[in-house]
């Protein structure tokens, strides 16, 4: 079932174009960037950007979801601000096709993506974001059509604690604590994170508390990483699934727990791991009707795998495996499991210095399902110093969600007939960096067959899981970053044959431009970042948001900053998704000492 349509068209590409503070290339990175390659490498043929430690700092936005939307060819799609509840689309995918890591194990939520960014962790437990833009199903299964978000978490080391406050219009409140403190041979952090909010309009409230533990030990079998992180979060859900029912409202607990290894024989490095997800989740369609139409579901997904590289002067290596369960009880969608078996493997030969080549493939097995087989490979060649040629060529796939199986309500009717949607996306470009300059443009094609999408044909109608056919993706990526500045375009052109209403699949980000600048003067820090949007079928908008920071004090080891936030200055009225209102003018201030 593989269709070749497309045919490399030669342009000029960036692999990663954001502030300094933000982003650097692969090269200066070295051999820390994993997520295009499970082969630790200094070069890579993929799109690449890393959102480094500290970023919030220097950032308008605090939130991870937030952040990430700045990035060229990236659309948060928010339901509500603070994480609430946030939707990634990448090369205008819909919120299932991309993959979600924490720290390389996958965290998409098997019942719906709506609830794949339900982070169980908090800000100062993160050390960076990889975001790869591009296919990858050869490297991480299924999902992962439009790009792989891989949130690494930070190592516990020394001594710290930080404590942060904010406070805000619409009655919004946020406090946080971290505290990083060795106990005997485990190095460990405690992290702990609330914020609330009586909501910016009816039904739009929110109450949200996220805590972490992180441990790490070195033992004579290797070094060990725990990790346990929980979330709590209940919100009004005006309008979030259907324009039929305004008055939603969802509770929602997601648990997360990881433990991974990493061991060293000359040549030879083994990465184990385990890991347990649990999701549980209260919707109840219509307030106004206390009972009605209620569902209660608890999802549990776990399995863990290995991963070995192996180093040799003719090539690096890497291949493994994994295995998971998904298990969902549900109200509305009963008992359902389904177990998943994977390998994959990837070769970078070492045919020439300037040349850097990949070839992976990896094989996955579902219930119900059977096998899928995912391919890809990627090339870069240095022309010369700071600029590359590039160009990829890859698989993805996606098993439909339980929701989209066996989900029925007044408003959704899911359907157990579905079958797996596949893609074949082609990349091709050129790599610049010069000094402070980084500038380039980015083509890609990507070809979706049995595409998996919420359709009706009458605007009353309830929405129907369906396989809607072929679809065809075209986007380009222009970026241009210089010292504290930055620069970003997207155009992307959806095209599939219908007759009909298509809840996620055609409604995209046609057009965004996302423009950011620090400036200091003084003492204190003004960051702004101008987002200009066009999404298919509605009219342009501009958001732009600013922040100022200060130190305020900053001796014998304890430091005190304070901001001062405004968030859609303009008061702009503007919906990320169909019915669903954004919020206007957002004003906050705080502090965060640290120590």
């Amino acid at each position: 079932m593989m269709r070749f349509k497309a045919v490399l068209t030669a342009v000029i590409s960036i692999a990663c174009l954001t502030t300094e503070s933000r982003c650097e290339d692969e090269r200066s990175l070295g051999r820390l960037v994993v997520t295009p390659s499970r082969i630790a490498s200094s070069s890579f043929a993929r799109s690449i950007t890393v959102l480094e430690k500290g970023v919030s700092d220097m950032s308008v936005y605090n939130a991870t979801p937030d952040m990430i939307g700045n990035i060229g060819g990236i659309d948060i799609r928010r339901r509500g601000p603070e994480n609430v509840q946030a939707d990634v689309s990448i090369r205008g995918t819909t919120f299932e096709e991309n993959s979600v890591l924490i720290d390389g194990i996958r965290i998409n939520d098997p019942q719906t993506g709506h609830y794949t960014m339900d982070l169980p962790i908090t800000p100062e437990d993160i050390d960076r974001v990889e975001i790869l833009k591009g296919p990858g199903s050869s490297l991480y299964g299924p999902n992962a059509f439009g790009g792989v978000i891989n949130i690494i978490t930070k190592k516990p080391e020394g001594k710290k604690i930080t404590f942060d406050a904010e406070g805000g219009t619409f009655d919004y409140s946020k406090v946080a604590l971290s505290c990083t403190a060795p106990f005997g041979p485990v190095d460990n952090r405690f992290s702990i994170q609330q914020s609330r909010s009586t909501g910016y309009m009816q039904d739009t409230n929110f109450n949200i508390l996220s805590l972490a533990n992180s441990s790490s030990i070195k033992t004579f079998l290797g070094v060990y990483d725990f990790l346990f992180g929980y979330t709590k979060k209940d919100y009004g859900a005006s309008d979030f699934y259907s324009n039929l029912y305004p008055n939603e409202a969802e509770d929602t607990d997601t648990r997360f727990f990881n433990i991974a290894g990493l061991a060293e024989a000359g040549d030879l490095t083994v990465r184990p791991s385990l890991f347990l997800r649990r999701h549980w989740d209260k919707f109840r369609l219509d307030l106004n009707r206390p009972g009605w139409q209620t569902n209660y579901s608890t999802v549990y997904s776990y399995g863990g795998g290995s991963t070995f590289n192996f180093t040799h002067d003719l090539a690096d290596i890497s291949y493994g495996f994994e295995v998971a369960r998904d298990t969902i009880n549900s109200t509305n969608m009963k008992s359902h499991e389904r177990y998943s078996e994977g390998l994959y493997a990837e070769a970078a030969p070492k045919i020439l210095p300037e040349l850097y080549l990949n070839l992976a493939l990896r094989a996955d097995h579902f219930d119900g399902f059977g096998w899928e087989a995912s391919p890809s490979v990627s090339a870069s060649y240095r022309i010369y110093d700071g600029l590359s040629l590039r160009g990829a060529v890859g698989k993805a796939y996606r098993i439909p969600t339980f929701t989209e199986l066996y989900y029925i309500d007044a408003a959704n009717m899911g359907n157990s007939s579905l079958k797996p949607e596949n893609s074949w996306t082609y990349e091709t470009g050129m790599d610049y960096s010069r000094k402070s300059l980084k500038a380039g443009l980015t083509y890609f094609y990507r070809d979706s067959y049995d595409t998996i999408d919420w359709v009706r044909y009458l605007p009353k109608a309830p929405w129907r899981a369906s396989n809607i056919g072929t679809t065809s993706t075209n986007g380009v990526e222009v970026s241009i970053a210089l010292d504290r500045f930055f620069l970003n375009y997207t155009c992307l052109d959806v095209y599939s044959k219908h007759g009909y209403a298509s809840k996620y699949a055609l409604d995209y980000l046609k057009q965004q431009i996302s423009a950011g600048v620090l400036l200091e003067l003084s003492g204190f820090k003004n960051s702004w970042v101008l987002n200009w949007k066009k999404r298919v079928g509605s009219q342009a908008v501009v958001i732009a948001d600013t922040r100022i920071t200060k130190n305020m004090f900053n001796s014998k080891g304890v430091k005190l900053d304070a901001f001062f936030e405004i968030s859609n200055i303009f008061n702009t009225p503007y919906s990320e998704v169909a019915n669903v209102e954004s919020p206007g003018r957002w004003i906050k201030s705080g502090a965060r000492l640290e120590f």
